[in-house]
């Protein structure tokens, strides 16, 4: 393994480590599973303290570029590249409830929009007979009238996860399912549960599942969007209630 690294001045920090390290594992120079030089090797590598080595690599850890394993055979190893981190922070935000109503309405309007539109132009028949799927086990379940939200959010979360994987794009796909995974606060307390409402969310979704099945791109993107819009004016109006 042949790492060019620069030795750093001595007034800089950490980020002189990260920025060279993080440089290397995206250009390929260090790859996937790979082991980094040890602590004292990378100390030596850019001529500083061992502290700096220390604090570079857990920076490195924290955005999901390297994992910190223990033990004899311990060290810092190159990760698989992923939207892990991305995911995780995205998730807290939402989970807290730092993203108001308003901004989570717009980010999944366009989302969501363009990932049935595109459901619509790529979907081949076993994606789009598994969507079907989908919506059956959803009927199924508004049929056996239940009395909440929580079984039709999780059928809910699927069939707009199936739209983001027949999108074919890996960052539509993890920022919708990370979406799905965490609003359920937001549901809870700004969407009580009604026979009517959960009639009114399935009928849109059967729409949505119709223009996709028919290749009717700009259709299913307006009923994705128009669906949201609707549910998400629901909840704002209950919040400024």
């Amino acid at each position: 393994m042949d790492l060019n690294f620069t030795r750093m001045v001595p007034v800089k920090s950490y980020q002189h480590v990260v920025e060279q390290i993080q440089t290397a594992i995206c250009d390929g120079t260090l790859q996937e599973g790979e082991r980094l030089p040890s602590e004292l090797k990378l100390k030596d590598l850019f001529n500083t303290s061992r502290g700096t080595v220390r604090e570079a690599l857990r920076v490195l850890e924290q955005k999901g570029l390297v994992s910190i394993r223990t033990g004899v055979k311990g060290g810092a190893v190159v990760k698989e590249a992923n939207t892990e981190a991305m995911s995780d922070s995205m998730a807290l935000l939402i989970r807290h409830r730092k993203v108001s109503l308003v901004h989570l309405a717009d980010f999944r309007t366009f989302l969501e929009g363009y990932a049935a539109e595109r459901a619509a132009a790529l979907g081949n028949r076993e994606e789009i007979a598994k969507l079907k799927n989908i919506i059956s086990s959803i009927r199924q379940h508004v049929e056996n009238d239940p009395r909440d939200w929580g079984e039709f959010h999780r059928l809910d979360a699927m069939f707009h996860r199936k739209l983001a994987e027949m999108s074919e794009n890996p960052l539509i796909l993890a920022n919708l399912v990370t979406v799905h995974e965490n609003i359920h606060g937001y549901f809870q307390n700004y969407l009580p549960f009604s026979r009517e409402l959960l009639l009114e969310d399935f009928e849109d979704l059967c729409q949505i599942a119709e223009a996709v099945e028919k290749g009717e791109c700009e259709k299913a993107g307006e009923a994705a969007r128009q669906h949201i819009a609707k549910f998400s004016k629901y909840m704002e109006a209950r919040r400024t209630a």
